[in-house]
């Protein structure tokens, strides 16, 4: 109940609450903590919300803190390329 009278004054004065989720990663809304290997979903999508953001109108006062996917081919090929330049020297 408090949060929902939250959110309605929050409105009034123009802040909103966005969840990204399943959004492109854009680095003026979301500030990436981590990323995630998930081929369900293209490279560089939000995959999981820590923390919510807010706009006031259409300025970000604070960007949401998100995990975003990345490609697992690449991770595979990327962990072969450095143990094989490891083994070289």
């Amino acid at each position: 109940m408090t949060e929902k009278q939250l959110a309605e004054v929050f409105r009034k004065f123009g802040v909103e609450k966005f969840d990204p989720t399943n959004e492109p990663f854009d680095p003026h809304r979301h500030n990436a903590v981590f990323q995630v290997p998930d081929n369900s979903k293209p490279p560089g999508t939000v995959a999981h919300v820590l923390k919510a953001g807010y706009m006031l109108y259409d300025r970000v006062i604070r960007p949401a803190e998100v995990g975003v996917t990345q490609d697992q081919n690449n991770d595979s090929a990327a962990e072969n390329n450095t143990s094989d330049k490891g083994s070289e020297a």
